[in-house]
């Protein structure tokens, strides 16, 4: 019997209080407004997210700082009024996520699926899906991405052919 005891016990990740819960749905929330001001195409705005020296791994593609994260995200964009060439409109779903409040640091791991609809009346498409490993910093009561590790597992963009590796938790937690 003795034996068998430790089986019946459930295992906790981590103690959950008001402030932890908290903190939880803060971070959830950023992770979800990130997706949500790049969907509605604020790439410009994408830097603000993060620490000042964090790090945004996107399947081998390095940036570090908020000026190279706002460059790989396509920041700036054109000086002048040109019009915009329409695109699909495209959403990106937040599944399973597993998210650790420890003080003022967090991690957060997410599946990520991206969507494009390409009109009213037609199905939906699945163009793209992988995970994210995010650790986060609390700055000034505030949550900001400190490092972020995308690793594409299907529909990788050209663009990151060159620096793609296969990885599984480069947090390593």
């Amino acid at each position: 019997v003795l034996l068998l005891l430790p089986l019946a016990t459930p295992v906790v990740a981590q103690q959950v209080t008001m402030e932890t819960l908290l903190d939880r749905i803060q971070v959830e929330d950023l992770l979800v407004r990130y997706y949500y001001d790049l969907s509605m195409g604020k790439a410009h705005e994408m830097s603000e997210y993060f620490a000042e020296d964090a790090l945004l791994d996107v399947d081998g593609t390095i940036a570090v700082g908020q000026a190279e994260i706002e460059k790989l995200y396509g920041g700036g964009g054109p000086a002048d009024d040109t019009p915009r060439v329409p695109r699909p409109h495209n959403s990106m779903l937040l599944t399973n996520p597993v998210i650790t409040i420890n003080g003022n640091t967090a991690m957060a791991h997410v599946v990520w699926t991206g969507i494009k609809n390409d009109g009213v009346g037609k199905p939906p498409n699945l163009y793209e899906q992988g995970r994210e490993d995010t650790e986060l910093v609390k700055i000034d009561g505030k949550w900001v991405i400190k490092r972020r590790y995308i690793s594409s597992d299907s529909g990788t963009p050209d663009r990151f052919d060159a620096t793609y590796v296969p990885r599984d938790n480069p947090l390593g937690d």
